[in-house]
């Protein structure tokens, strides 16, 4: 077991050192980060009345950025798939389990790595965050992290069509992002349809930027919502392993 360990960490290290080639890309996401934080949230807490906006938003912006940091790891499987290189992977001296493993938590690793700036900075402007709640953002935030990169893997593997994936995705993709709670408290969500309503409520990003909240304005641990993380993470985790398991002994 010792000795299989680092073929592991080959894995993780290949998936994360191809994650800095998308630097335009990250730099675009972090301007849009950046501008929903300074422009969007500035201007609605000065429009809004007995309620900080500022601080509402950016929270749920920091489980955005790791939403869509994560999530990248599904269109390089995709790729991998329809140009058929997973058949090479057979050739490599690691077990099936390591590549999938590698590929879940490599996911959850670039995930972290790209939210962490805003992260501190959410820190450094939330009121007074308790010190000894932020030792527990780290972990949560590579569960959900885990959830979103194995979810983006399960797509990745279902939809065979490339096309068809890039499609779904992104249509997940915004589904996802505005059906939360990263933009709307859930009160609003209640005035809408009941099936938008519904998905907000069970929506794991919303849960992750109202955990966020919680943990820096308030100094509170939601268990319900960590048990509901660990939940979503590790069942999606479990189909995509399956899925992806498939896909490369085919």
């Amino acid at each position: 077991m010792i000795g299989r360990v680092p073929m592991i960490l080959y894995v993780i290290e290949r998936d994360v050192r191809r994650f800095f080639k998308y630097r335009w890309w990250m730099a675009g996401l972090i301007s849009m980060n950046l501008a929903d934080i300074f422009i969007l949230a500035i201007i609605f807490n000065n429009l809004v009345v007995r309620f900080k906006y500022f601080n509402f938003l950016l929270p749920g912006i920091v489980v955005l950025a790791l939403y869509a940091s994560a999530f990248t790891i599904g269109r390089e499987v995709a790729a991998e798939v329809r140009r058929k290189i997973h058949h090479y992977y057979l050739s490599l001296p690691f077990k099936d389990w390591e590549l999938i493993l590698g590929r879940s938590i490599s996911g959850s690793i670039r995930g972290l790595i790209y939210s962490t700036p805003l992260l501190i900075l959410a820190i450094v402007l939330s009121p007074l965050p308790d010190p000894y709640m932020l030792v527990y953002l780290p972990p949560i935030l590579f569960v959900l992290a885990m959830g979103v990169s194995s979810l983006a893997i399960f797509l990745a593997t279902v939809i065979r069509n490339f096309d068809a994936y890039v499609s779904v995705r992104g249509l997940l993709y915004f589904l996802l992002m505005f059906n939360s709670t990263v933009f709307y408290p859930l009160d609003v969500f209640e005035l809408l349809p009941k099936p938008i309503y519904v998905i907000a409520l069970y929506n794991p990003i919303s849960h992750g930027a109202d955990l966020m909240r919680e943990v820096l304005q308030a100094g509170v641990l939601s268990l319900d919502r960590v048990l509901y993380l660990t939940v979503f993470s590790f069942v999606f985790l479990g189909i995509s392993s399956m899925l992806y398991l498939r896909v490369i002994r085919e």
